[in-house]
């Protein structure tokens, strides 16, 4: 390496000494304190955070300058040209175009790929694993031909696991590993048409979303607002893409064009409600930090938090299935509610007759003579909420803004399609082998209904799997999952489809002598009185029914 001259490296080195000579404050301010020991440890060792820092700068590198530095990229040596001529045109307050422009970098960039080329460079020291490839160009788009299901089929299907494993890495807090797979799996996808519409379009941008999500934890802002404008190239309208670019505005430094994209995304109130965009999206207050941070670290919602009311609207349209509330789930979900809502007969059926959180609400607020009260709907909806947040050890508002929950995708299937699907699970449930092992598996639990589900899982897949290959899922929890989520859309539509449902849930616990008849069925002739929902609003909100704040909803 010596053979060659670094004129970055010697430029570099001539600063530092020249800050040496003059010592004192010069040398303080020099980024190497006027010690070349500590530039060449920089340069030769570069450590992590400055890597990523380079790699982020690389993504406003122009596509030629890139291609020559993706073979070399994994050396620390390399890296660092990159992020010194970034550093130096951001403390002239230049634009990194102008850094990626320079003639001694471009010339050191020759001399590195010559070195690489005659394996001069193979001791010399590398970055972090996960980073070598990631300049890499894509294969161009719309190279397959001809695109149709068949082609298209086994490039969805592992862009899509590549998506999962992200996913789960990201929820895992491997935030490496996690931007590692979306940029495998956008690499991957890369080659189908450059349409919006299409299953590989929303594939390639629920990848965008999750990929700005993950640079943003790994501080990789500018990488983060390209990808997330990506997304919105391919979405407009899409909030979570809006939510990510606002995000890597505001780290950018660049609040009113964060406000703007809040905005966007639904998020943004007027500026008399809550100050800049920062409280929102980066660094939000103390009151706000389980809401806009995740779970406590004892996992789930602390008693007394509450959901920022501008928040309520990304609440209220979620669906628990999607979300991740599966019949497990469910079961500690009312169990919470029912510790705030004491004495409320509250059905442990409630998210099957109730799938999405606002009708969830409007039946609790019923039991409790709520009214239209907006005051009683904002307390509701903080108590599912916090239920919610117990359940999944996890803040689902948070979560699906992170791309954590509710990244499920799933095909859109008429009432007929789910009709014939629902008929096939049923058909399965009531043959008389499942029935018997359903059975033992509810004496084995004592017939209580969280042990009976749990061990229930496995022998219901024997009889679900064969159902969800024939629709193309995978023969597992996720594959349910997203054969549940597009049944319940479509049962959303659909009153004749909604007691379809219920009836194959029933047989899937044994039919109508089964644990849904022990456990989960209510007594449907039940009256609910006007005395009794008083006493219950009463004790909620622990005020006097008839004090003067009542209102008199019956009147």
């Amino acid at each position: 390496m010596s053979a060659l001259k670094f004129q970055r490296w010697d430029k570099a080195l001539a600063k530092c000494m020249d800050a040496k000579k003059k010592g004192g404050a010069d040398a303080k301010a020099n980024r190497w304190k006027g010690d070349p020991l500590l530039l060449n440890q920089e340069a030769h060792e570069l450590p992590p955070e400055k890597q990523r820092e380079a790699l982020d700068m690389a993504a406003d590198a122009p596509a030629d300058l890139r291609a020559r530095l993706a073979p070399i990229w994994k050396y620390c040596f390399v890296q660092w040209h990159v992020y010194d001529a970034g550093r130096e045109a951001l403390e002239k307050g230049a634009p990194l175009r102008e850094a990626f422009a320079d003639e001694e970098l471009l010339k050191d960039v020759e001399s590195l790929s010559y070195l690489s080329e005659q394996g001069e460079m193979d001791k010399a020291n590398t970055a972090e694993t996960w980073t070598w490839r990631l300049l890499e160009a894509f294969p161009p788009a719309g190279t397959i031909d001809p695109w149709n299901d068949a082609t298209a089929a086994p490039l969805l299907k592992v862009g899509r696991d590549d998506r999962r494993e992200g996913v789960q890495a990201f929820a895992e807090e491997h935030y490496e590993k996690a931007f590692y797979h979306f940029w495998q799996g956008l690499k991957l996808i890369a080659r189908a048409p450059p349409t919006v519409t299409g299953p590989h379009a929303k594939l390639r941008c629920d990848l965008y979303k999750n990929q700005s999500a993950a640079a943003l934890r790994l501080k990789l802002n500018r990488t983060a607002l390209r990808a997330a404008t990506f997304a919105i190239l391919i979405d407009g309208q899409d909030p979570k893409a809006w939510y990510r670019k606002a995000c890597a505005l505001e780290a950018l430094g660049r609040p009113e064009e964060s406000k703007a994209a809040l905005a966007k995304a639904g998020l943004a109130m007027p500026s008399d409600q809550f100050g800049d965009a920062r409280s929102l999206a980066i660094t939000p207050p103390v009151e706000d930090g389980l809401a806009l941070g995740g779970p406590s670290a004892a996992g789930g919602a602390a008693g007394g938090q509450e959901l920022p009311v501008r928040l309520h609207a990304r609440l209220e349209p979620m669906v628990f299935i999607e979300v991740g509330i599966d019949s497990i789930a469910a079961i500690d979900m009312v169990m919470h509610l029912k510790s705030e809502l004491q004495n409320v007969p509250i059905p442990l059926t409630l998210v099957y007759d109730f799938p999405t959180v606002e009708e969830a609400a409007n039946a609790l607020l019923q039991r409790i003579n709520g009214g239209d009260d907006a005051y009683l709907r904002a307390k509701i909806n903080n108590t599912i909420w916090r239920a919610m947040c117990q359940a999944l050890g996890t803040d689902p508002v948070q979560g699906v803004v992170d791309g954590r929950l509710g990244h499920v995708t799933w095909p859109a299937y008429s009432e007929q399609q789910a009709e014939e699907i629902l008929l096939d699970l049923k058909r399965a449930y009531e043959e008389k082998a499942f029935v018997e092992r359903i059975r033992e598996v509810a004496k084995c639990a004592a017939f209580e209904q969280r042990p009976f589900l749990m061990n229930m899982r496995a022998v219901a897949m024997d009889v679900q799997g064969p159902v969800l290959q024939a629709r193309g899922f995978e023969a597992d929890a996720e594959g349910l999952r997203r054969l549940q989520c597009a049944v319940v859309q479509a049962a959303a539509r659909s009153p004749r489809l909604r007691s379809l449902l219920r009836q194959t849930r029933e047989a899937q616990q044994g039919g109508p002598n089964g644990m849904w008849a022990v456990n989960m069925e209510t007594n449907e002739g039940e009256e609910l009185y006007d005395c009794t929902s008083i006493e219950h609003w009463a004790n909620y909100v622990q005020a006097d029914p008839f004090g003067p704040d009542r209102k008199n909803t019956n009147s």
